[in-house]
């Protein structure tokens, strides 16, 4: 049976041909890019919920997040104050209350979290660097903070509560106590019965001139330990002592 084809089908070839050559050069083809040259840009409303582009701000171009009205941004940074050179770091800080905020700094090594007072420390932080890692609270009068070093080293800065009143799943205990003399021992009660088995660890000082006893732990729970000792000189004299419990 033969085959009909229109009148028009050479035109119509050539219109597809064209067709396709067009959209295969629009999808090789990038559009201009536009560069907008301005000062602050406010989207929003000014005395409500907006955002403010800032091309150049305190560190560097800013975004500022305002949830209504007033002046209690949170601050989006491409820091170049932040002791990199060459590189805009990252840098989120939220608004503050009573002079409190916190902060994010994302820089090249370095990721780090602190809570603020006008500018230095006041509270927890967190901070990972290619060479070292902390966390804990510093405020400049009670840091204590753990200190994660390169070399497999690690270290704690601050105290550990002394006879502190945790809770039963409390990981570690430890305490310091005294006894006056005429006693062949002591019982240690910790602040509650613990979920599993503890594993105390305890030194004894004794308050005679020339000490000259034994002394042992003689016994272990989840609520406590006794120590027993001799006596040392024909007298039980007072002693003090110190211990470290840990739950396993």
């Amino acid at each position: 049976m033969p085959v009909g084809y229109p009148q028009d089908a050479l035109v119509r070839l050539e219109r597809l041909e064209k067709l396709v050559d067009q959209l295969y050069t629009a999808s090789q083809t990038r559009p201009a890019q536009d560069v907008i040259r301005s000062a602050a840009v406010t989207i929003g409303d000014p005395d409500g919920a907006h955002i403010k582009l800032i091309p150049v701000g305190d560190v560097g171009a800013e975004i500022h997040l305002t949830p209504g009205s007033g002046t209690n941004p949170t601050k989006l940074q491409a820091d170049t104050a932040a002791g990199y050179p060459g590189e805009a770091a990252l840098h989120i800080v939220s608004g503050d209350d009573g002079g409190i905020s916190s902060e994010l700094l994302m820089a090249s090594g370095e990721v780090s979290m602190r809570i603020l007072d006008g500018g230095g420390d006041a509270g927890g932080f967190a901070s990972w660097a290619s060479n070292r890692a902390k966390f804990g609270f510093v405020d400049g009068t009670n840091d204590n903070y753990f200190d994660f070093t390169p070399i497999s080293v690690s270290r704690h800065f601050g105290q550990w509560d002394d006879f502190g009143s945790v809770p039963s799943n409390a990981g570690i205990l430890c305490g310091s106590w005294t006894l006056a003399s005429g006693f062949a021992g002591v019982h240690i009660s910790y602040p509650t019965t613990m979920d599993s088995n503890m594993g105390p660890v305890g030194v004894i000082r004794d308050g005679a001139a020339n000490p000259n006893f034994y002394w042992c732990l003689t016994a272990s729970t989840n609520s406590g330990f006794d120590i027993d000792w001799s006596l040392g000189g024909g007298v039980f004299s007072g002693k003090a002592g110190y211990f470290w419990s840990f739950r396993h």
